[in-house]
This record gives structure tokens, C-alpha cells and sequence, in this order.
């Protein structure tokens, strides 16, 4: 229950690659709620120092730009079918990202409504972190079309092999929303878990009996 905090309540975003998560997140944070892109947290890992010589150690120059920063789509490629390579990175990049999200949620003001978009959240075993998980899902054309990456047909799948499937995913997930439709559709769902999302933490918020007001 929000890492202990009755005043608080943490929803867990997650889906597939193109999906629309962040799109979702997006919407969330209009409406009002605090948002965590732990994407982002990886992308400004990438512009610290100690993370860039940690990288270039591991991986040589290839993987800075010419102008001295983390090249990610060399990144990608360097760690494409290279399982150990891959662990080697998420094991520099998951405790950073889990440090940041513990201290986000702890530093969120009274009565907020905390959304954090994680890709791999159940890869990373944040699943008891949140009051609420939601799962942004669509069929796999219809996330090759929106994927904002440009993965080649290749790539996509490859990528997608390393999260944790559809199935599973709805499995951990409290409310799933297939996005397959229009952004109105869209809207319209994340309005509804935002609204579920405030009614809980009100009656969470409700004096029970035996408290000392």
C-alpha cells in the first residue's frame, strides 16, 4: 500500500512495447496525478557521468556519440542477442531506477495520486510497490504501427521477447485496457482509473473507528 503511506495512492503502469503507455501516463498527469516515466529516469542515468564511464568501460568508445554521450541506439545494438551483456546493463540501470521510484513516491505531497509508467515492472519485481496495477495492451500491428522507436520487424520482436508476455501481464494486472481504439477511448479509461484511483484513497483517507482524531 503506497510503500506504507495511507495518504497516498500509487498506480503501476505498464503494457507492451507501443502500446500507449505513455500516452496514458500523458493523460494521467492532465488530470492531476504525479507521474514517474522510469524510461526517462533510464535516459538521464545516461547523461550521468558515473553511468557514462560505467558504460564506456563495459562496452568501449562505440558507445558514445562523438560528442561524448550515450549513443542508445548503439547501446541497443551492442546489447541485441547478448543475454549477459543485457543483465550486465539492467543490473547497472534497475537499483538506480528502483532508488529514484522509492524516493519519488516518499517525497509525493498528502492526497496525491502517483502514476509511474514502468516497462518491466513485473520483470523488475515492482509489483508490491502499487495499490493498483493497470496494463495498457493492443494487438501487435497495431503497436509495430505506434512504436515510437522504429524498430525494424526484427528488433520489435526481439525487444518485446524480453518483457514479460501479454498473458502474464494481465495475470498481475488489476484493470486492463486493450488500446486498440481511439485516443477518446483512451481518455475515457484513464479518466475512470483516476477516478477509482481518488475514491479509494478519499475512503482510505476516512476516519476509522478506533482513531484518534
Amino acid at each position: 500500500m503506497s510503500r506504507g503511506r495511507r495518504d497516498l495512492f500509487t498506480v503501476g503502469l505498464t503494457g507492451g512495447i507501443g502500446a500507449g503507455k505513455s500516452t496514458a501516463l500523458a493523460l494521467f498527469g492532465a488530470l492531476g496525478a504525479l507521474t514517474f516515466s522510469a524510461d526517462e529516469v533510464v535516459h538521464g542515468l545516461y547523461r550521468e557521468e558515473t553511468c557514462k564511464k560505467a558504460l564506456l568501460q563495459e562496452f568501449g568508445p562505440a558507445v558514445l556519440t562523438t560528442t561524448g554521450e550515450v549513443d542508445r541506439r548503439r547501446l541497443a545494438q551492442l546489447v541485441r542477442g547478448r543475454p549477459d551483456r543485457l543483465r550486465w546493463l539492467e543490473g547497472l540501470t534497475h537499483p538506480l531506477v528502483h532508488e529514484r521510484l522509492e524516493r519519488f513516491i516518499a517525497s509525493a505531497p498528502s492526497g496525491s495520486v502517483v502514476v509511474c509508467e514502468i516497462p518491466l515492472l513485473f520483470e523488475a519485481g515492482y509489483g508490491g510497490m502499487f495499490d493498483l496495477i493497470v496494463t495498457i495492451e493492443a494487438s501487435p500491428s497495431v503497436r509495430r504501427q505506434r512504436s515510437v522507436h522504429g524498430f525494424g520487424l526484427d528488433q520489435f520482436e526481439e525487444f518485446e521477447g524480453l518483457q514479460a508476455t501479454a498473458e502474464r501481464r494481465r495475470a498481475g494486472s488489476d484493470v486492463v485496457f486493450v488500446n486498440d481504439g481511439s485516443r477518446a477511448e483512451l481518455e475515457k479509461f484513464v479518466k475512470e482509473v483516476y477516478a477509482l484511483a481518488q475514491k479509494q484513497l478519499a475512503e482510505r483517507a476516512a476516519p476509522r473507528e478506533g482513531d484518534v482524531l
